[in-house]
């Protein structure tokens, strides 16, 4: 699913199992999150105690383990615990099968809206189209985007050179380029 050129600039474009399952648990929970990420799309049914939803803390427990999972995305995920323990521990292993069954759904909407397809614009003719056209050289950035399965048209921007973007954006193969031709010409990356 990675896209990268031999150009001296790069996009590579991934899915996260530990931040889709994060969402999945948050909307389940009815988590409000401060980054105002919206809802998952066909959010799983999950099993929660009712003493859950009233818990002490555990919203803040919940922005813990979004940290977390956000600081794994960046490595080989199969090799960082998924579980937050604590309670959404508990929630996350007595859910573990319809979670990882879900987001493996999720994950293959995400591929097939990043395949490239005929007479769809791709990121290399876009980035030389751009540099064509306003004379300003892009290259020399490397980014790492991650395709979340939520509603709406999400792009963010999340530090360094890394941005959390929603698969129905990437759905929207010229607006997607678009703002990440936007993103990298007005922050210098």
């Amino acid at each position: 699913m990675a896209s990268t050129s031999s150009a001296p600039w790069g996009v590579a474009l991934g899915y996260s199992y530990h931040l889709a399952a994060v969402l999945a648990v948050r909307d389940a929970l009815g988590i409000r999150d401060p980054l105002g990420i919206p809802a998952v799309v066909a959010q799983p049914s999950l099993v929660v105690e009712s003493t859950v939803h009233d818990a002490a803390d555990v919203d803040a427990e919940w922005l813990r383990w979004w940290e977390r999972a956000l600081a794994a995305s960046t490595q080989d995920e199969s090799a960082v615990p998924l579980s937050p323990g604590g309670l959404l521990g508990r929630i996350v292993e007595d859910n573990r099968d319809a979670i990882r069954l879900w987001s493996a759904e999720r994950k293959r909407e995400v591929a097939n809206a990043s395949r490239p397809a005929r007479g769809v614009l791709r990121m290399r003719d876009a980035v030389r189209e751009y540099e064509r056209t306003t004379g300003a050289r892009l290259g020399g950035f490397r980014l790492k985007v991650t395709a979340l399965p939520i509603t709406g048209t999400l792009f963010l921007p999340i530090g360094g050179n890394r941005i959390l973007i929603s698969a129905e954006l990437l759905r929207h193969r010229e607006e997607y380029i678009r703002r990440v031709i936007a993103h990298v010409a007005t922050e210098g990356i």
